[in-house]
């Protein structure tokens, strides 16, 4: 590939949109934060749940408890917002809500490498906001 073709692909834009903005096409609306918020709480919400329960079913010490619940949330969310939305393109709350990221270009599902940057960066964003107290 040469140098000039290189500089002419730009680079992918990720949006999130609703499934009806998908069927309509391009160019995508990006979806509302009445949209958003109760996605988020879906999946939260569900990656807490499994964490609880495999950490219960370890009856463990609370310390013990603890670094369960949080090894176990930590890779539910993983598996659930990078491999499982690479595989059916939208997490449940997503479903649920309508709403999914996309390539604005294609209408595609991300890729698996930009779907686990932005799980890091929005996971990393959360513990820093829950240590620095809002």
């Amino acid at each position: 590939m040469d140098t000039a073709t290189t500089q002419d692909r730009k680079a992918a834009e990720l949006e999130i949109v609703t499934f009806r903005a998908l069927r309509e096409g391009p160019p995508y609306k990006e979806a509302s934060g009445w949209r958003l918020a109760p996605a988020v709480v879906v999946d939260v919400l569900l990656h807490l749940m499994v964490g609880l329960i495999v950490a219960t079913l370890m009856g463990a010490e609370s310390w013990l408890f603890f670094t369960t619940l949080v090894t176990t949330y930590v890779t539910a969310s993983f598996v659930h917002r990078v491999l499982l939305r690479r595989w059916w393109g939208v997490t449940i709350g997503g479903g649920m809500a309508q709403v999914r990221w996309v390539d604005t270009e294609t209408g595609r599902t991300p890729t698996l490498v930009q779907l686990a940057v932005l799980w890091l960066f929005a996971s990393l964003f959360s513990l820093l906001t829950a240590l620095s107290g809002g």
